[in-house]
């Protein structure tokens, strides 16, 4: 893991992260009950809320650091430039469909990786009012407090949370997955948000999340909050790493390292089936 000289950055880039992301989501609550929704992919929504957002978001994050790549959900060509070292990764709206129906469970993302680590990472709900943050080696607040996975360790007792993509069918290995781990656990949930699930497992709501398939955008700032408030995090085969891939981010994250190894096992059945 690299060392950061944080004095190389002219402003402090959580407080811009944080600064991006509540703008992001003043945004959204601005544009409730007057969008309009279409669609980008099956069962896949966007509205102009999610482009208003992130283009409040790149105004405040290049207005601070003009030299730095953007990578963001929505967008042309100028809102993906991955080339650059030092980038934030944008997601202006996750959970765009539970936003266009009215149900409140939506955020903004907000991180800044230089190539492939974390730097700093902001999730804003602006539902709640809640503000999760964190900044490498530095520990995981929400609302300024320091937060921490709930520790669980006993699968059976453990509340988890399900990713499934916009689209599945019931032959999909996102089912299979799920069969494998709901007679297993406590509980599973589905918010149909990956930053809210790395958030509420940050701060001890849920004590485990995995998903095979997902953006960038969508847990860049939500890894990085969930590893400062001490969760387990790894690939479906292998031990925990430090860090995930941000070009294909595939992961299981838990509240201790038995726990980690437990659902492993469950994921690994499911694959068999």
């Amino acid at each position: 893991m690299t060392t950061i000289d944080w004095s190389i950055f002219a402003s402090d880039p959580l407080v811009i992260c944080e600064q991006a992301s509540r703008a992001g989501g003043r945004v959204l609550s601005d544009w409730v009950g007057r969008f309009q929704a279409s669609t980008k992919g099956p069962r896949d929504l966007v509205t102009q809320a999610d482009f208003a957002s992130q283009d409040e978001i790149r105004r405040i994050v290049l207005g601070a650091f003009p030299d730095h790549g953007f990578v963001g959900e929505e967008g042309d060509e100028k809102d993906k430039s991955p080339n650059k070292e030092m980038r934030w990764i944008v997601d202006p709206l996750d959970g765009t469909s539970n936003y266009v129906h009215g149900f409140p469970a939506y955020c903004v993302s907000v991180a800044l990786a230089y190539r492939d680590e974390l730097l700093v990472g902001v999730i804003y709900d602006p539902e709640r009012d809640e503000c999760f943050a964190a900044r490498s080696g530095a520990g995981a607040t929400c609302n300024g407090q320091p937060i921490r996975v709930s520790g669980e360790v006993d699968s059976s007792s453990a509340l988890a949370a399900a990713s499934f993509p916009p689209h599945v069918s019931s032959e999909a290995q996102s089912v299979n997955d799920f069969l494998s781990i709901v007679s297993n656990v406590h509980s599973v949930r589905r918010t149909g948000s990956t930053a809210i699930n790395l958030s509420y497992l940050a701060c001890g709501r849920i004590d485990a999340f995995w998903v095979r398939k997902i953006a960038c955008w969508d847990v860049a700032a939500g890894l990085l909050i969930a590893r400062e408030a001490g969760a387990c995090i790894g690939p479906f085969c292998g031990p925990p790493s430090p860090s995930i891939s941000l070009d294909r981010p595939a992961f299981i994250a838990t509240s201790s390292l038995e726990l980690f190894s437990s659902m492993q096992k469950m994921l690994s059945a499911g694959m068999a089936s």
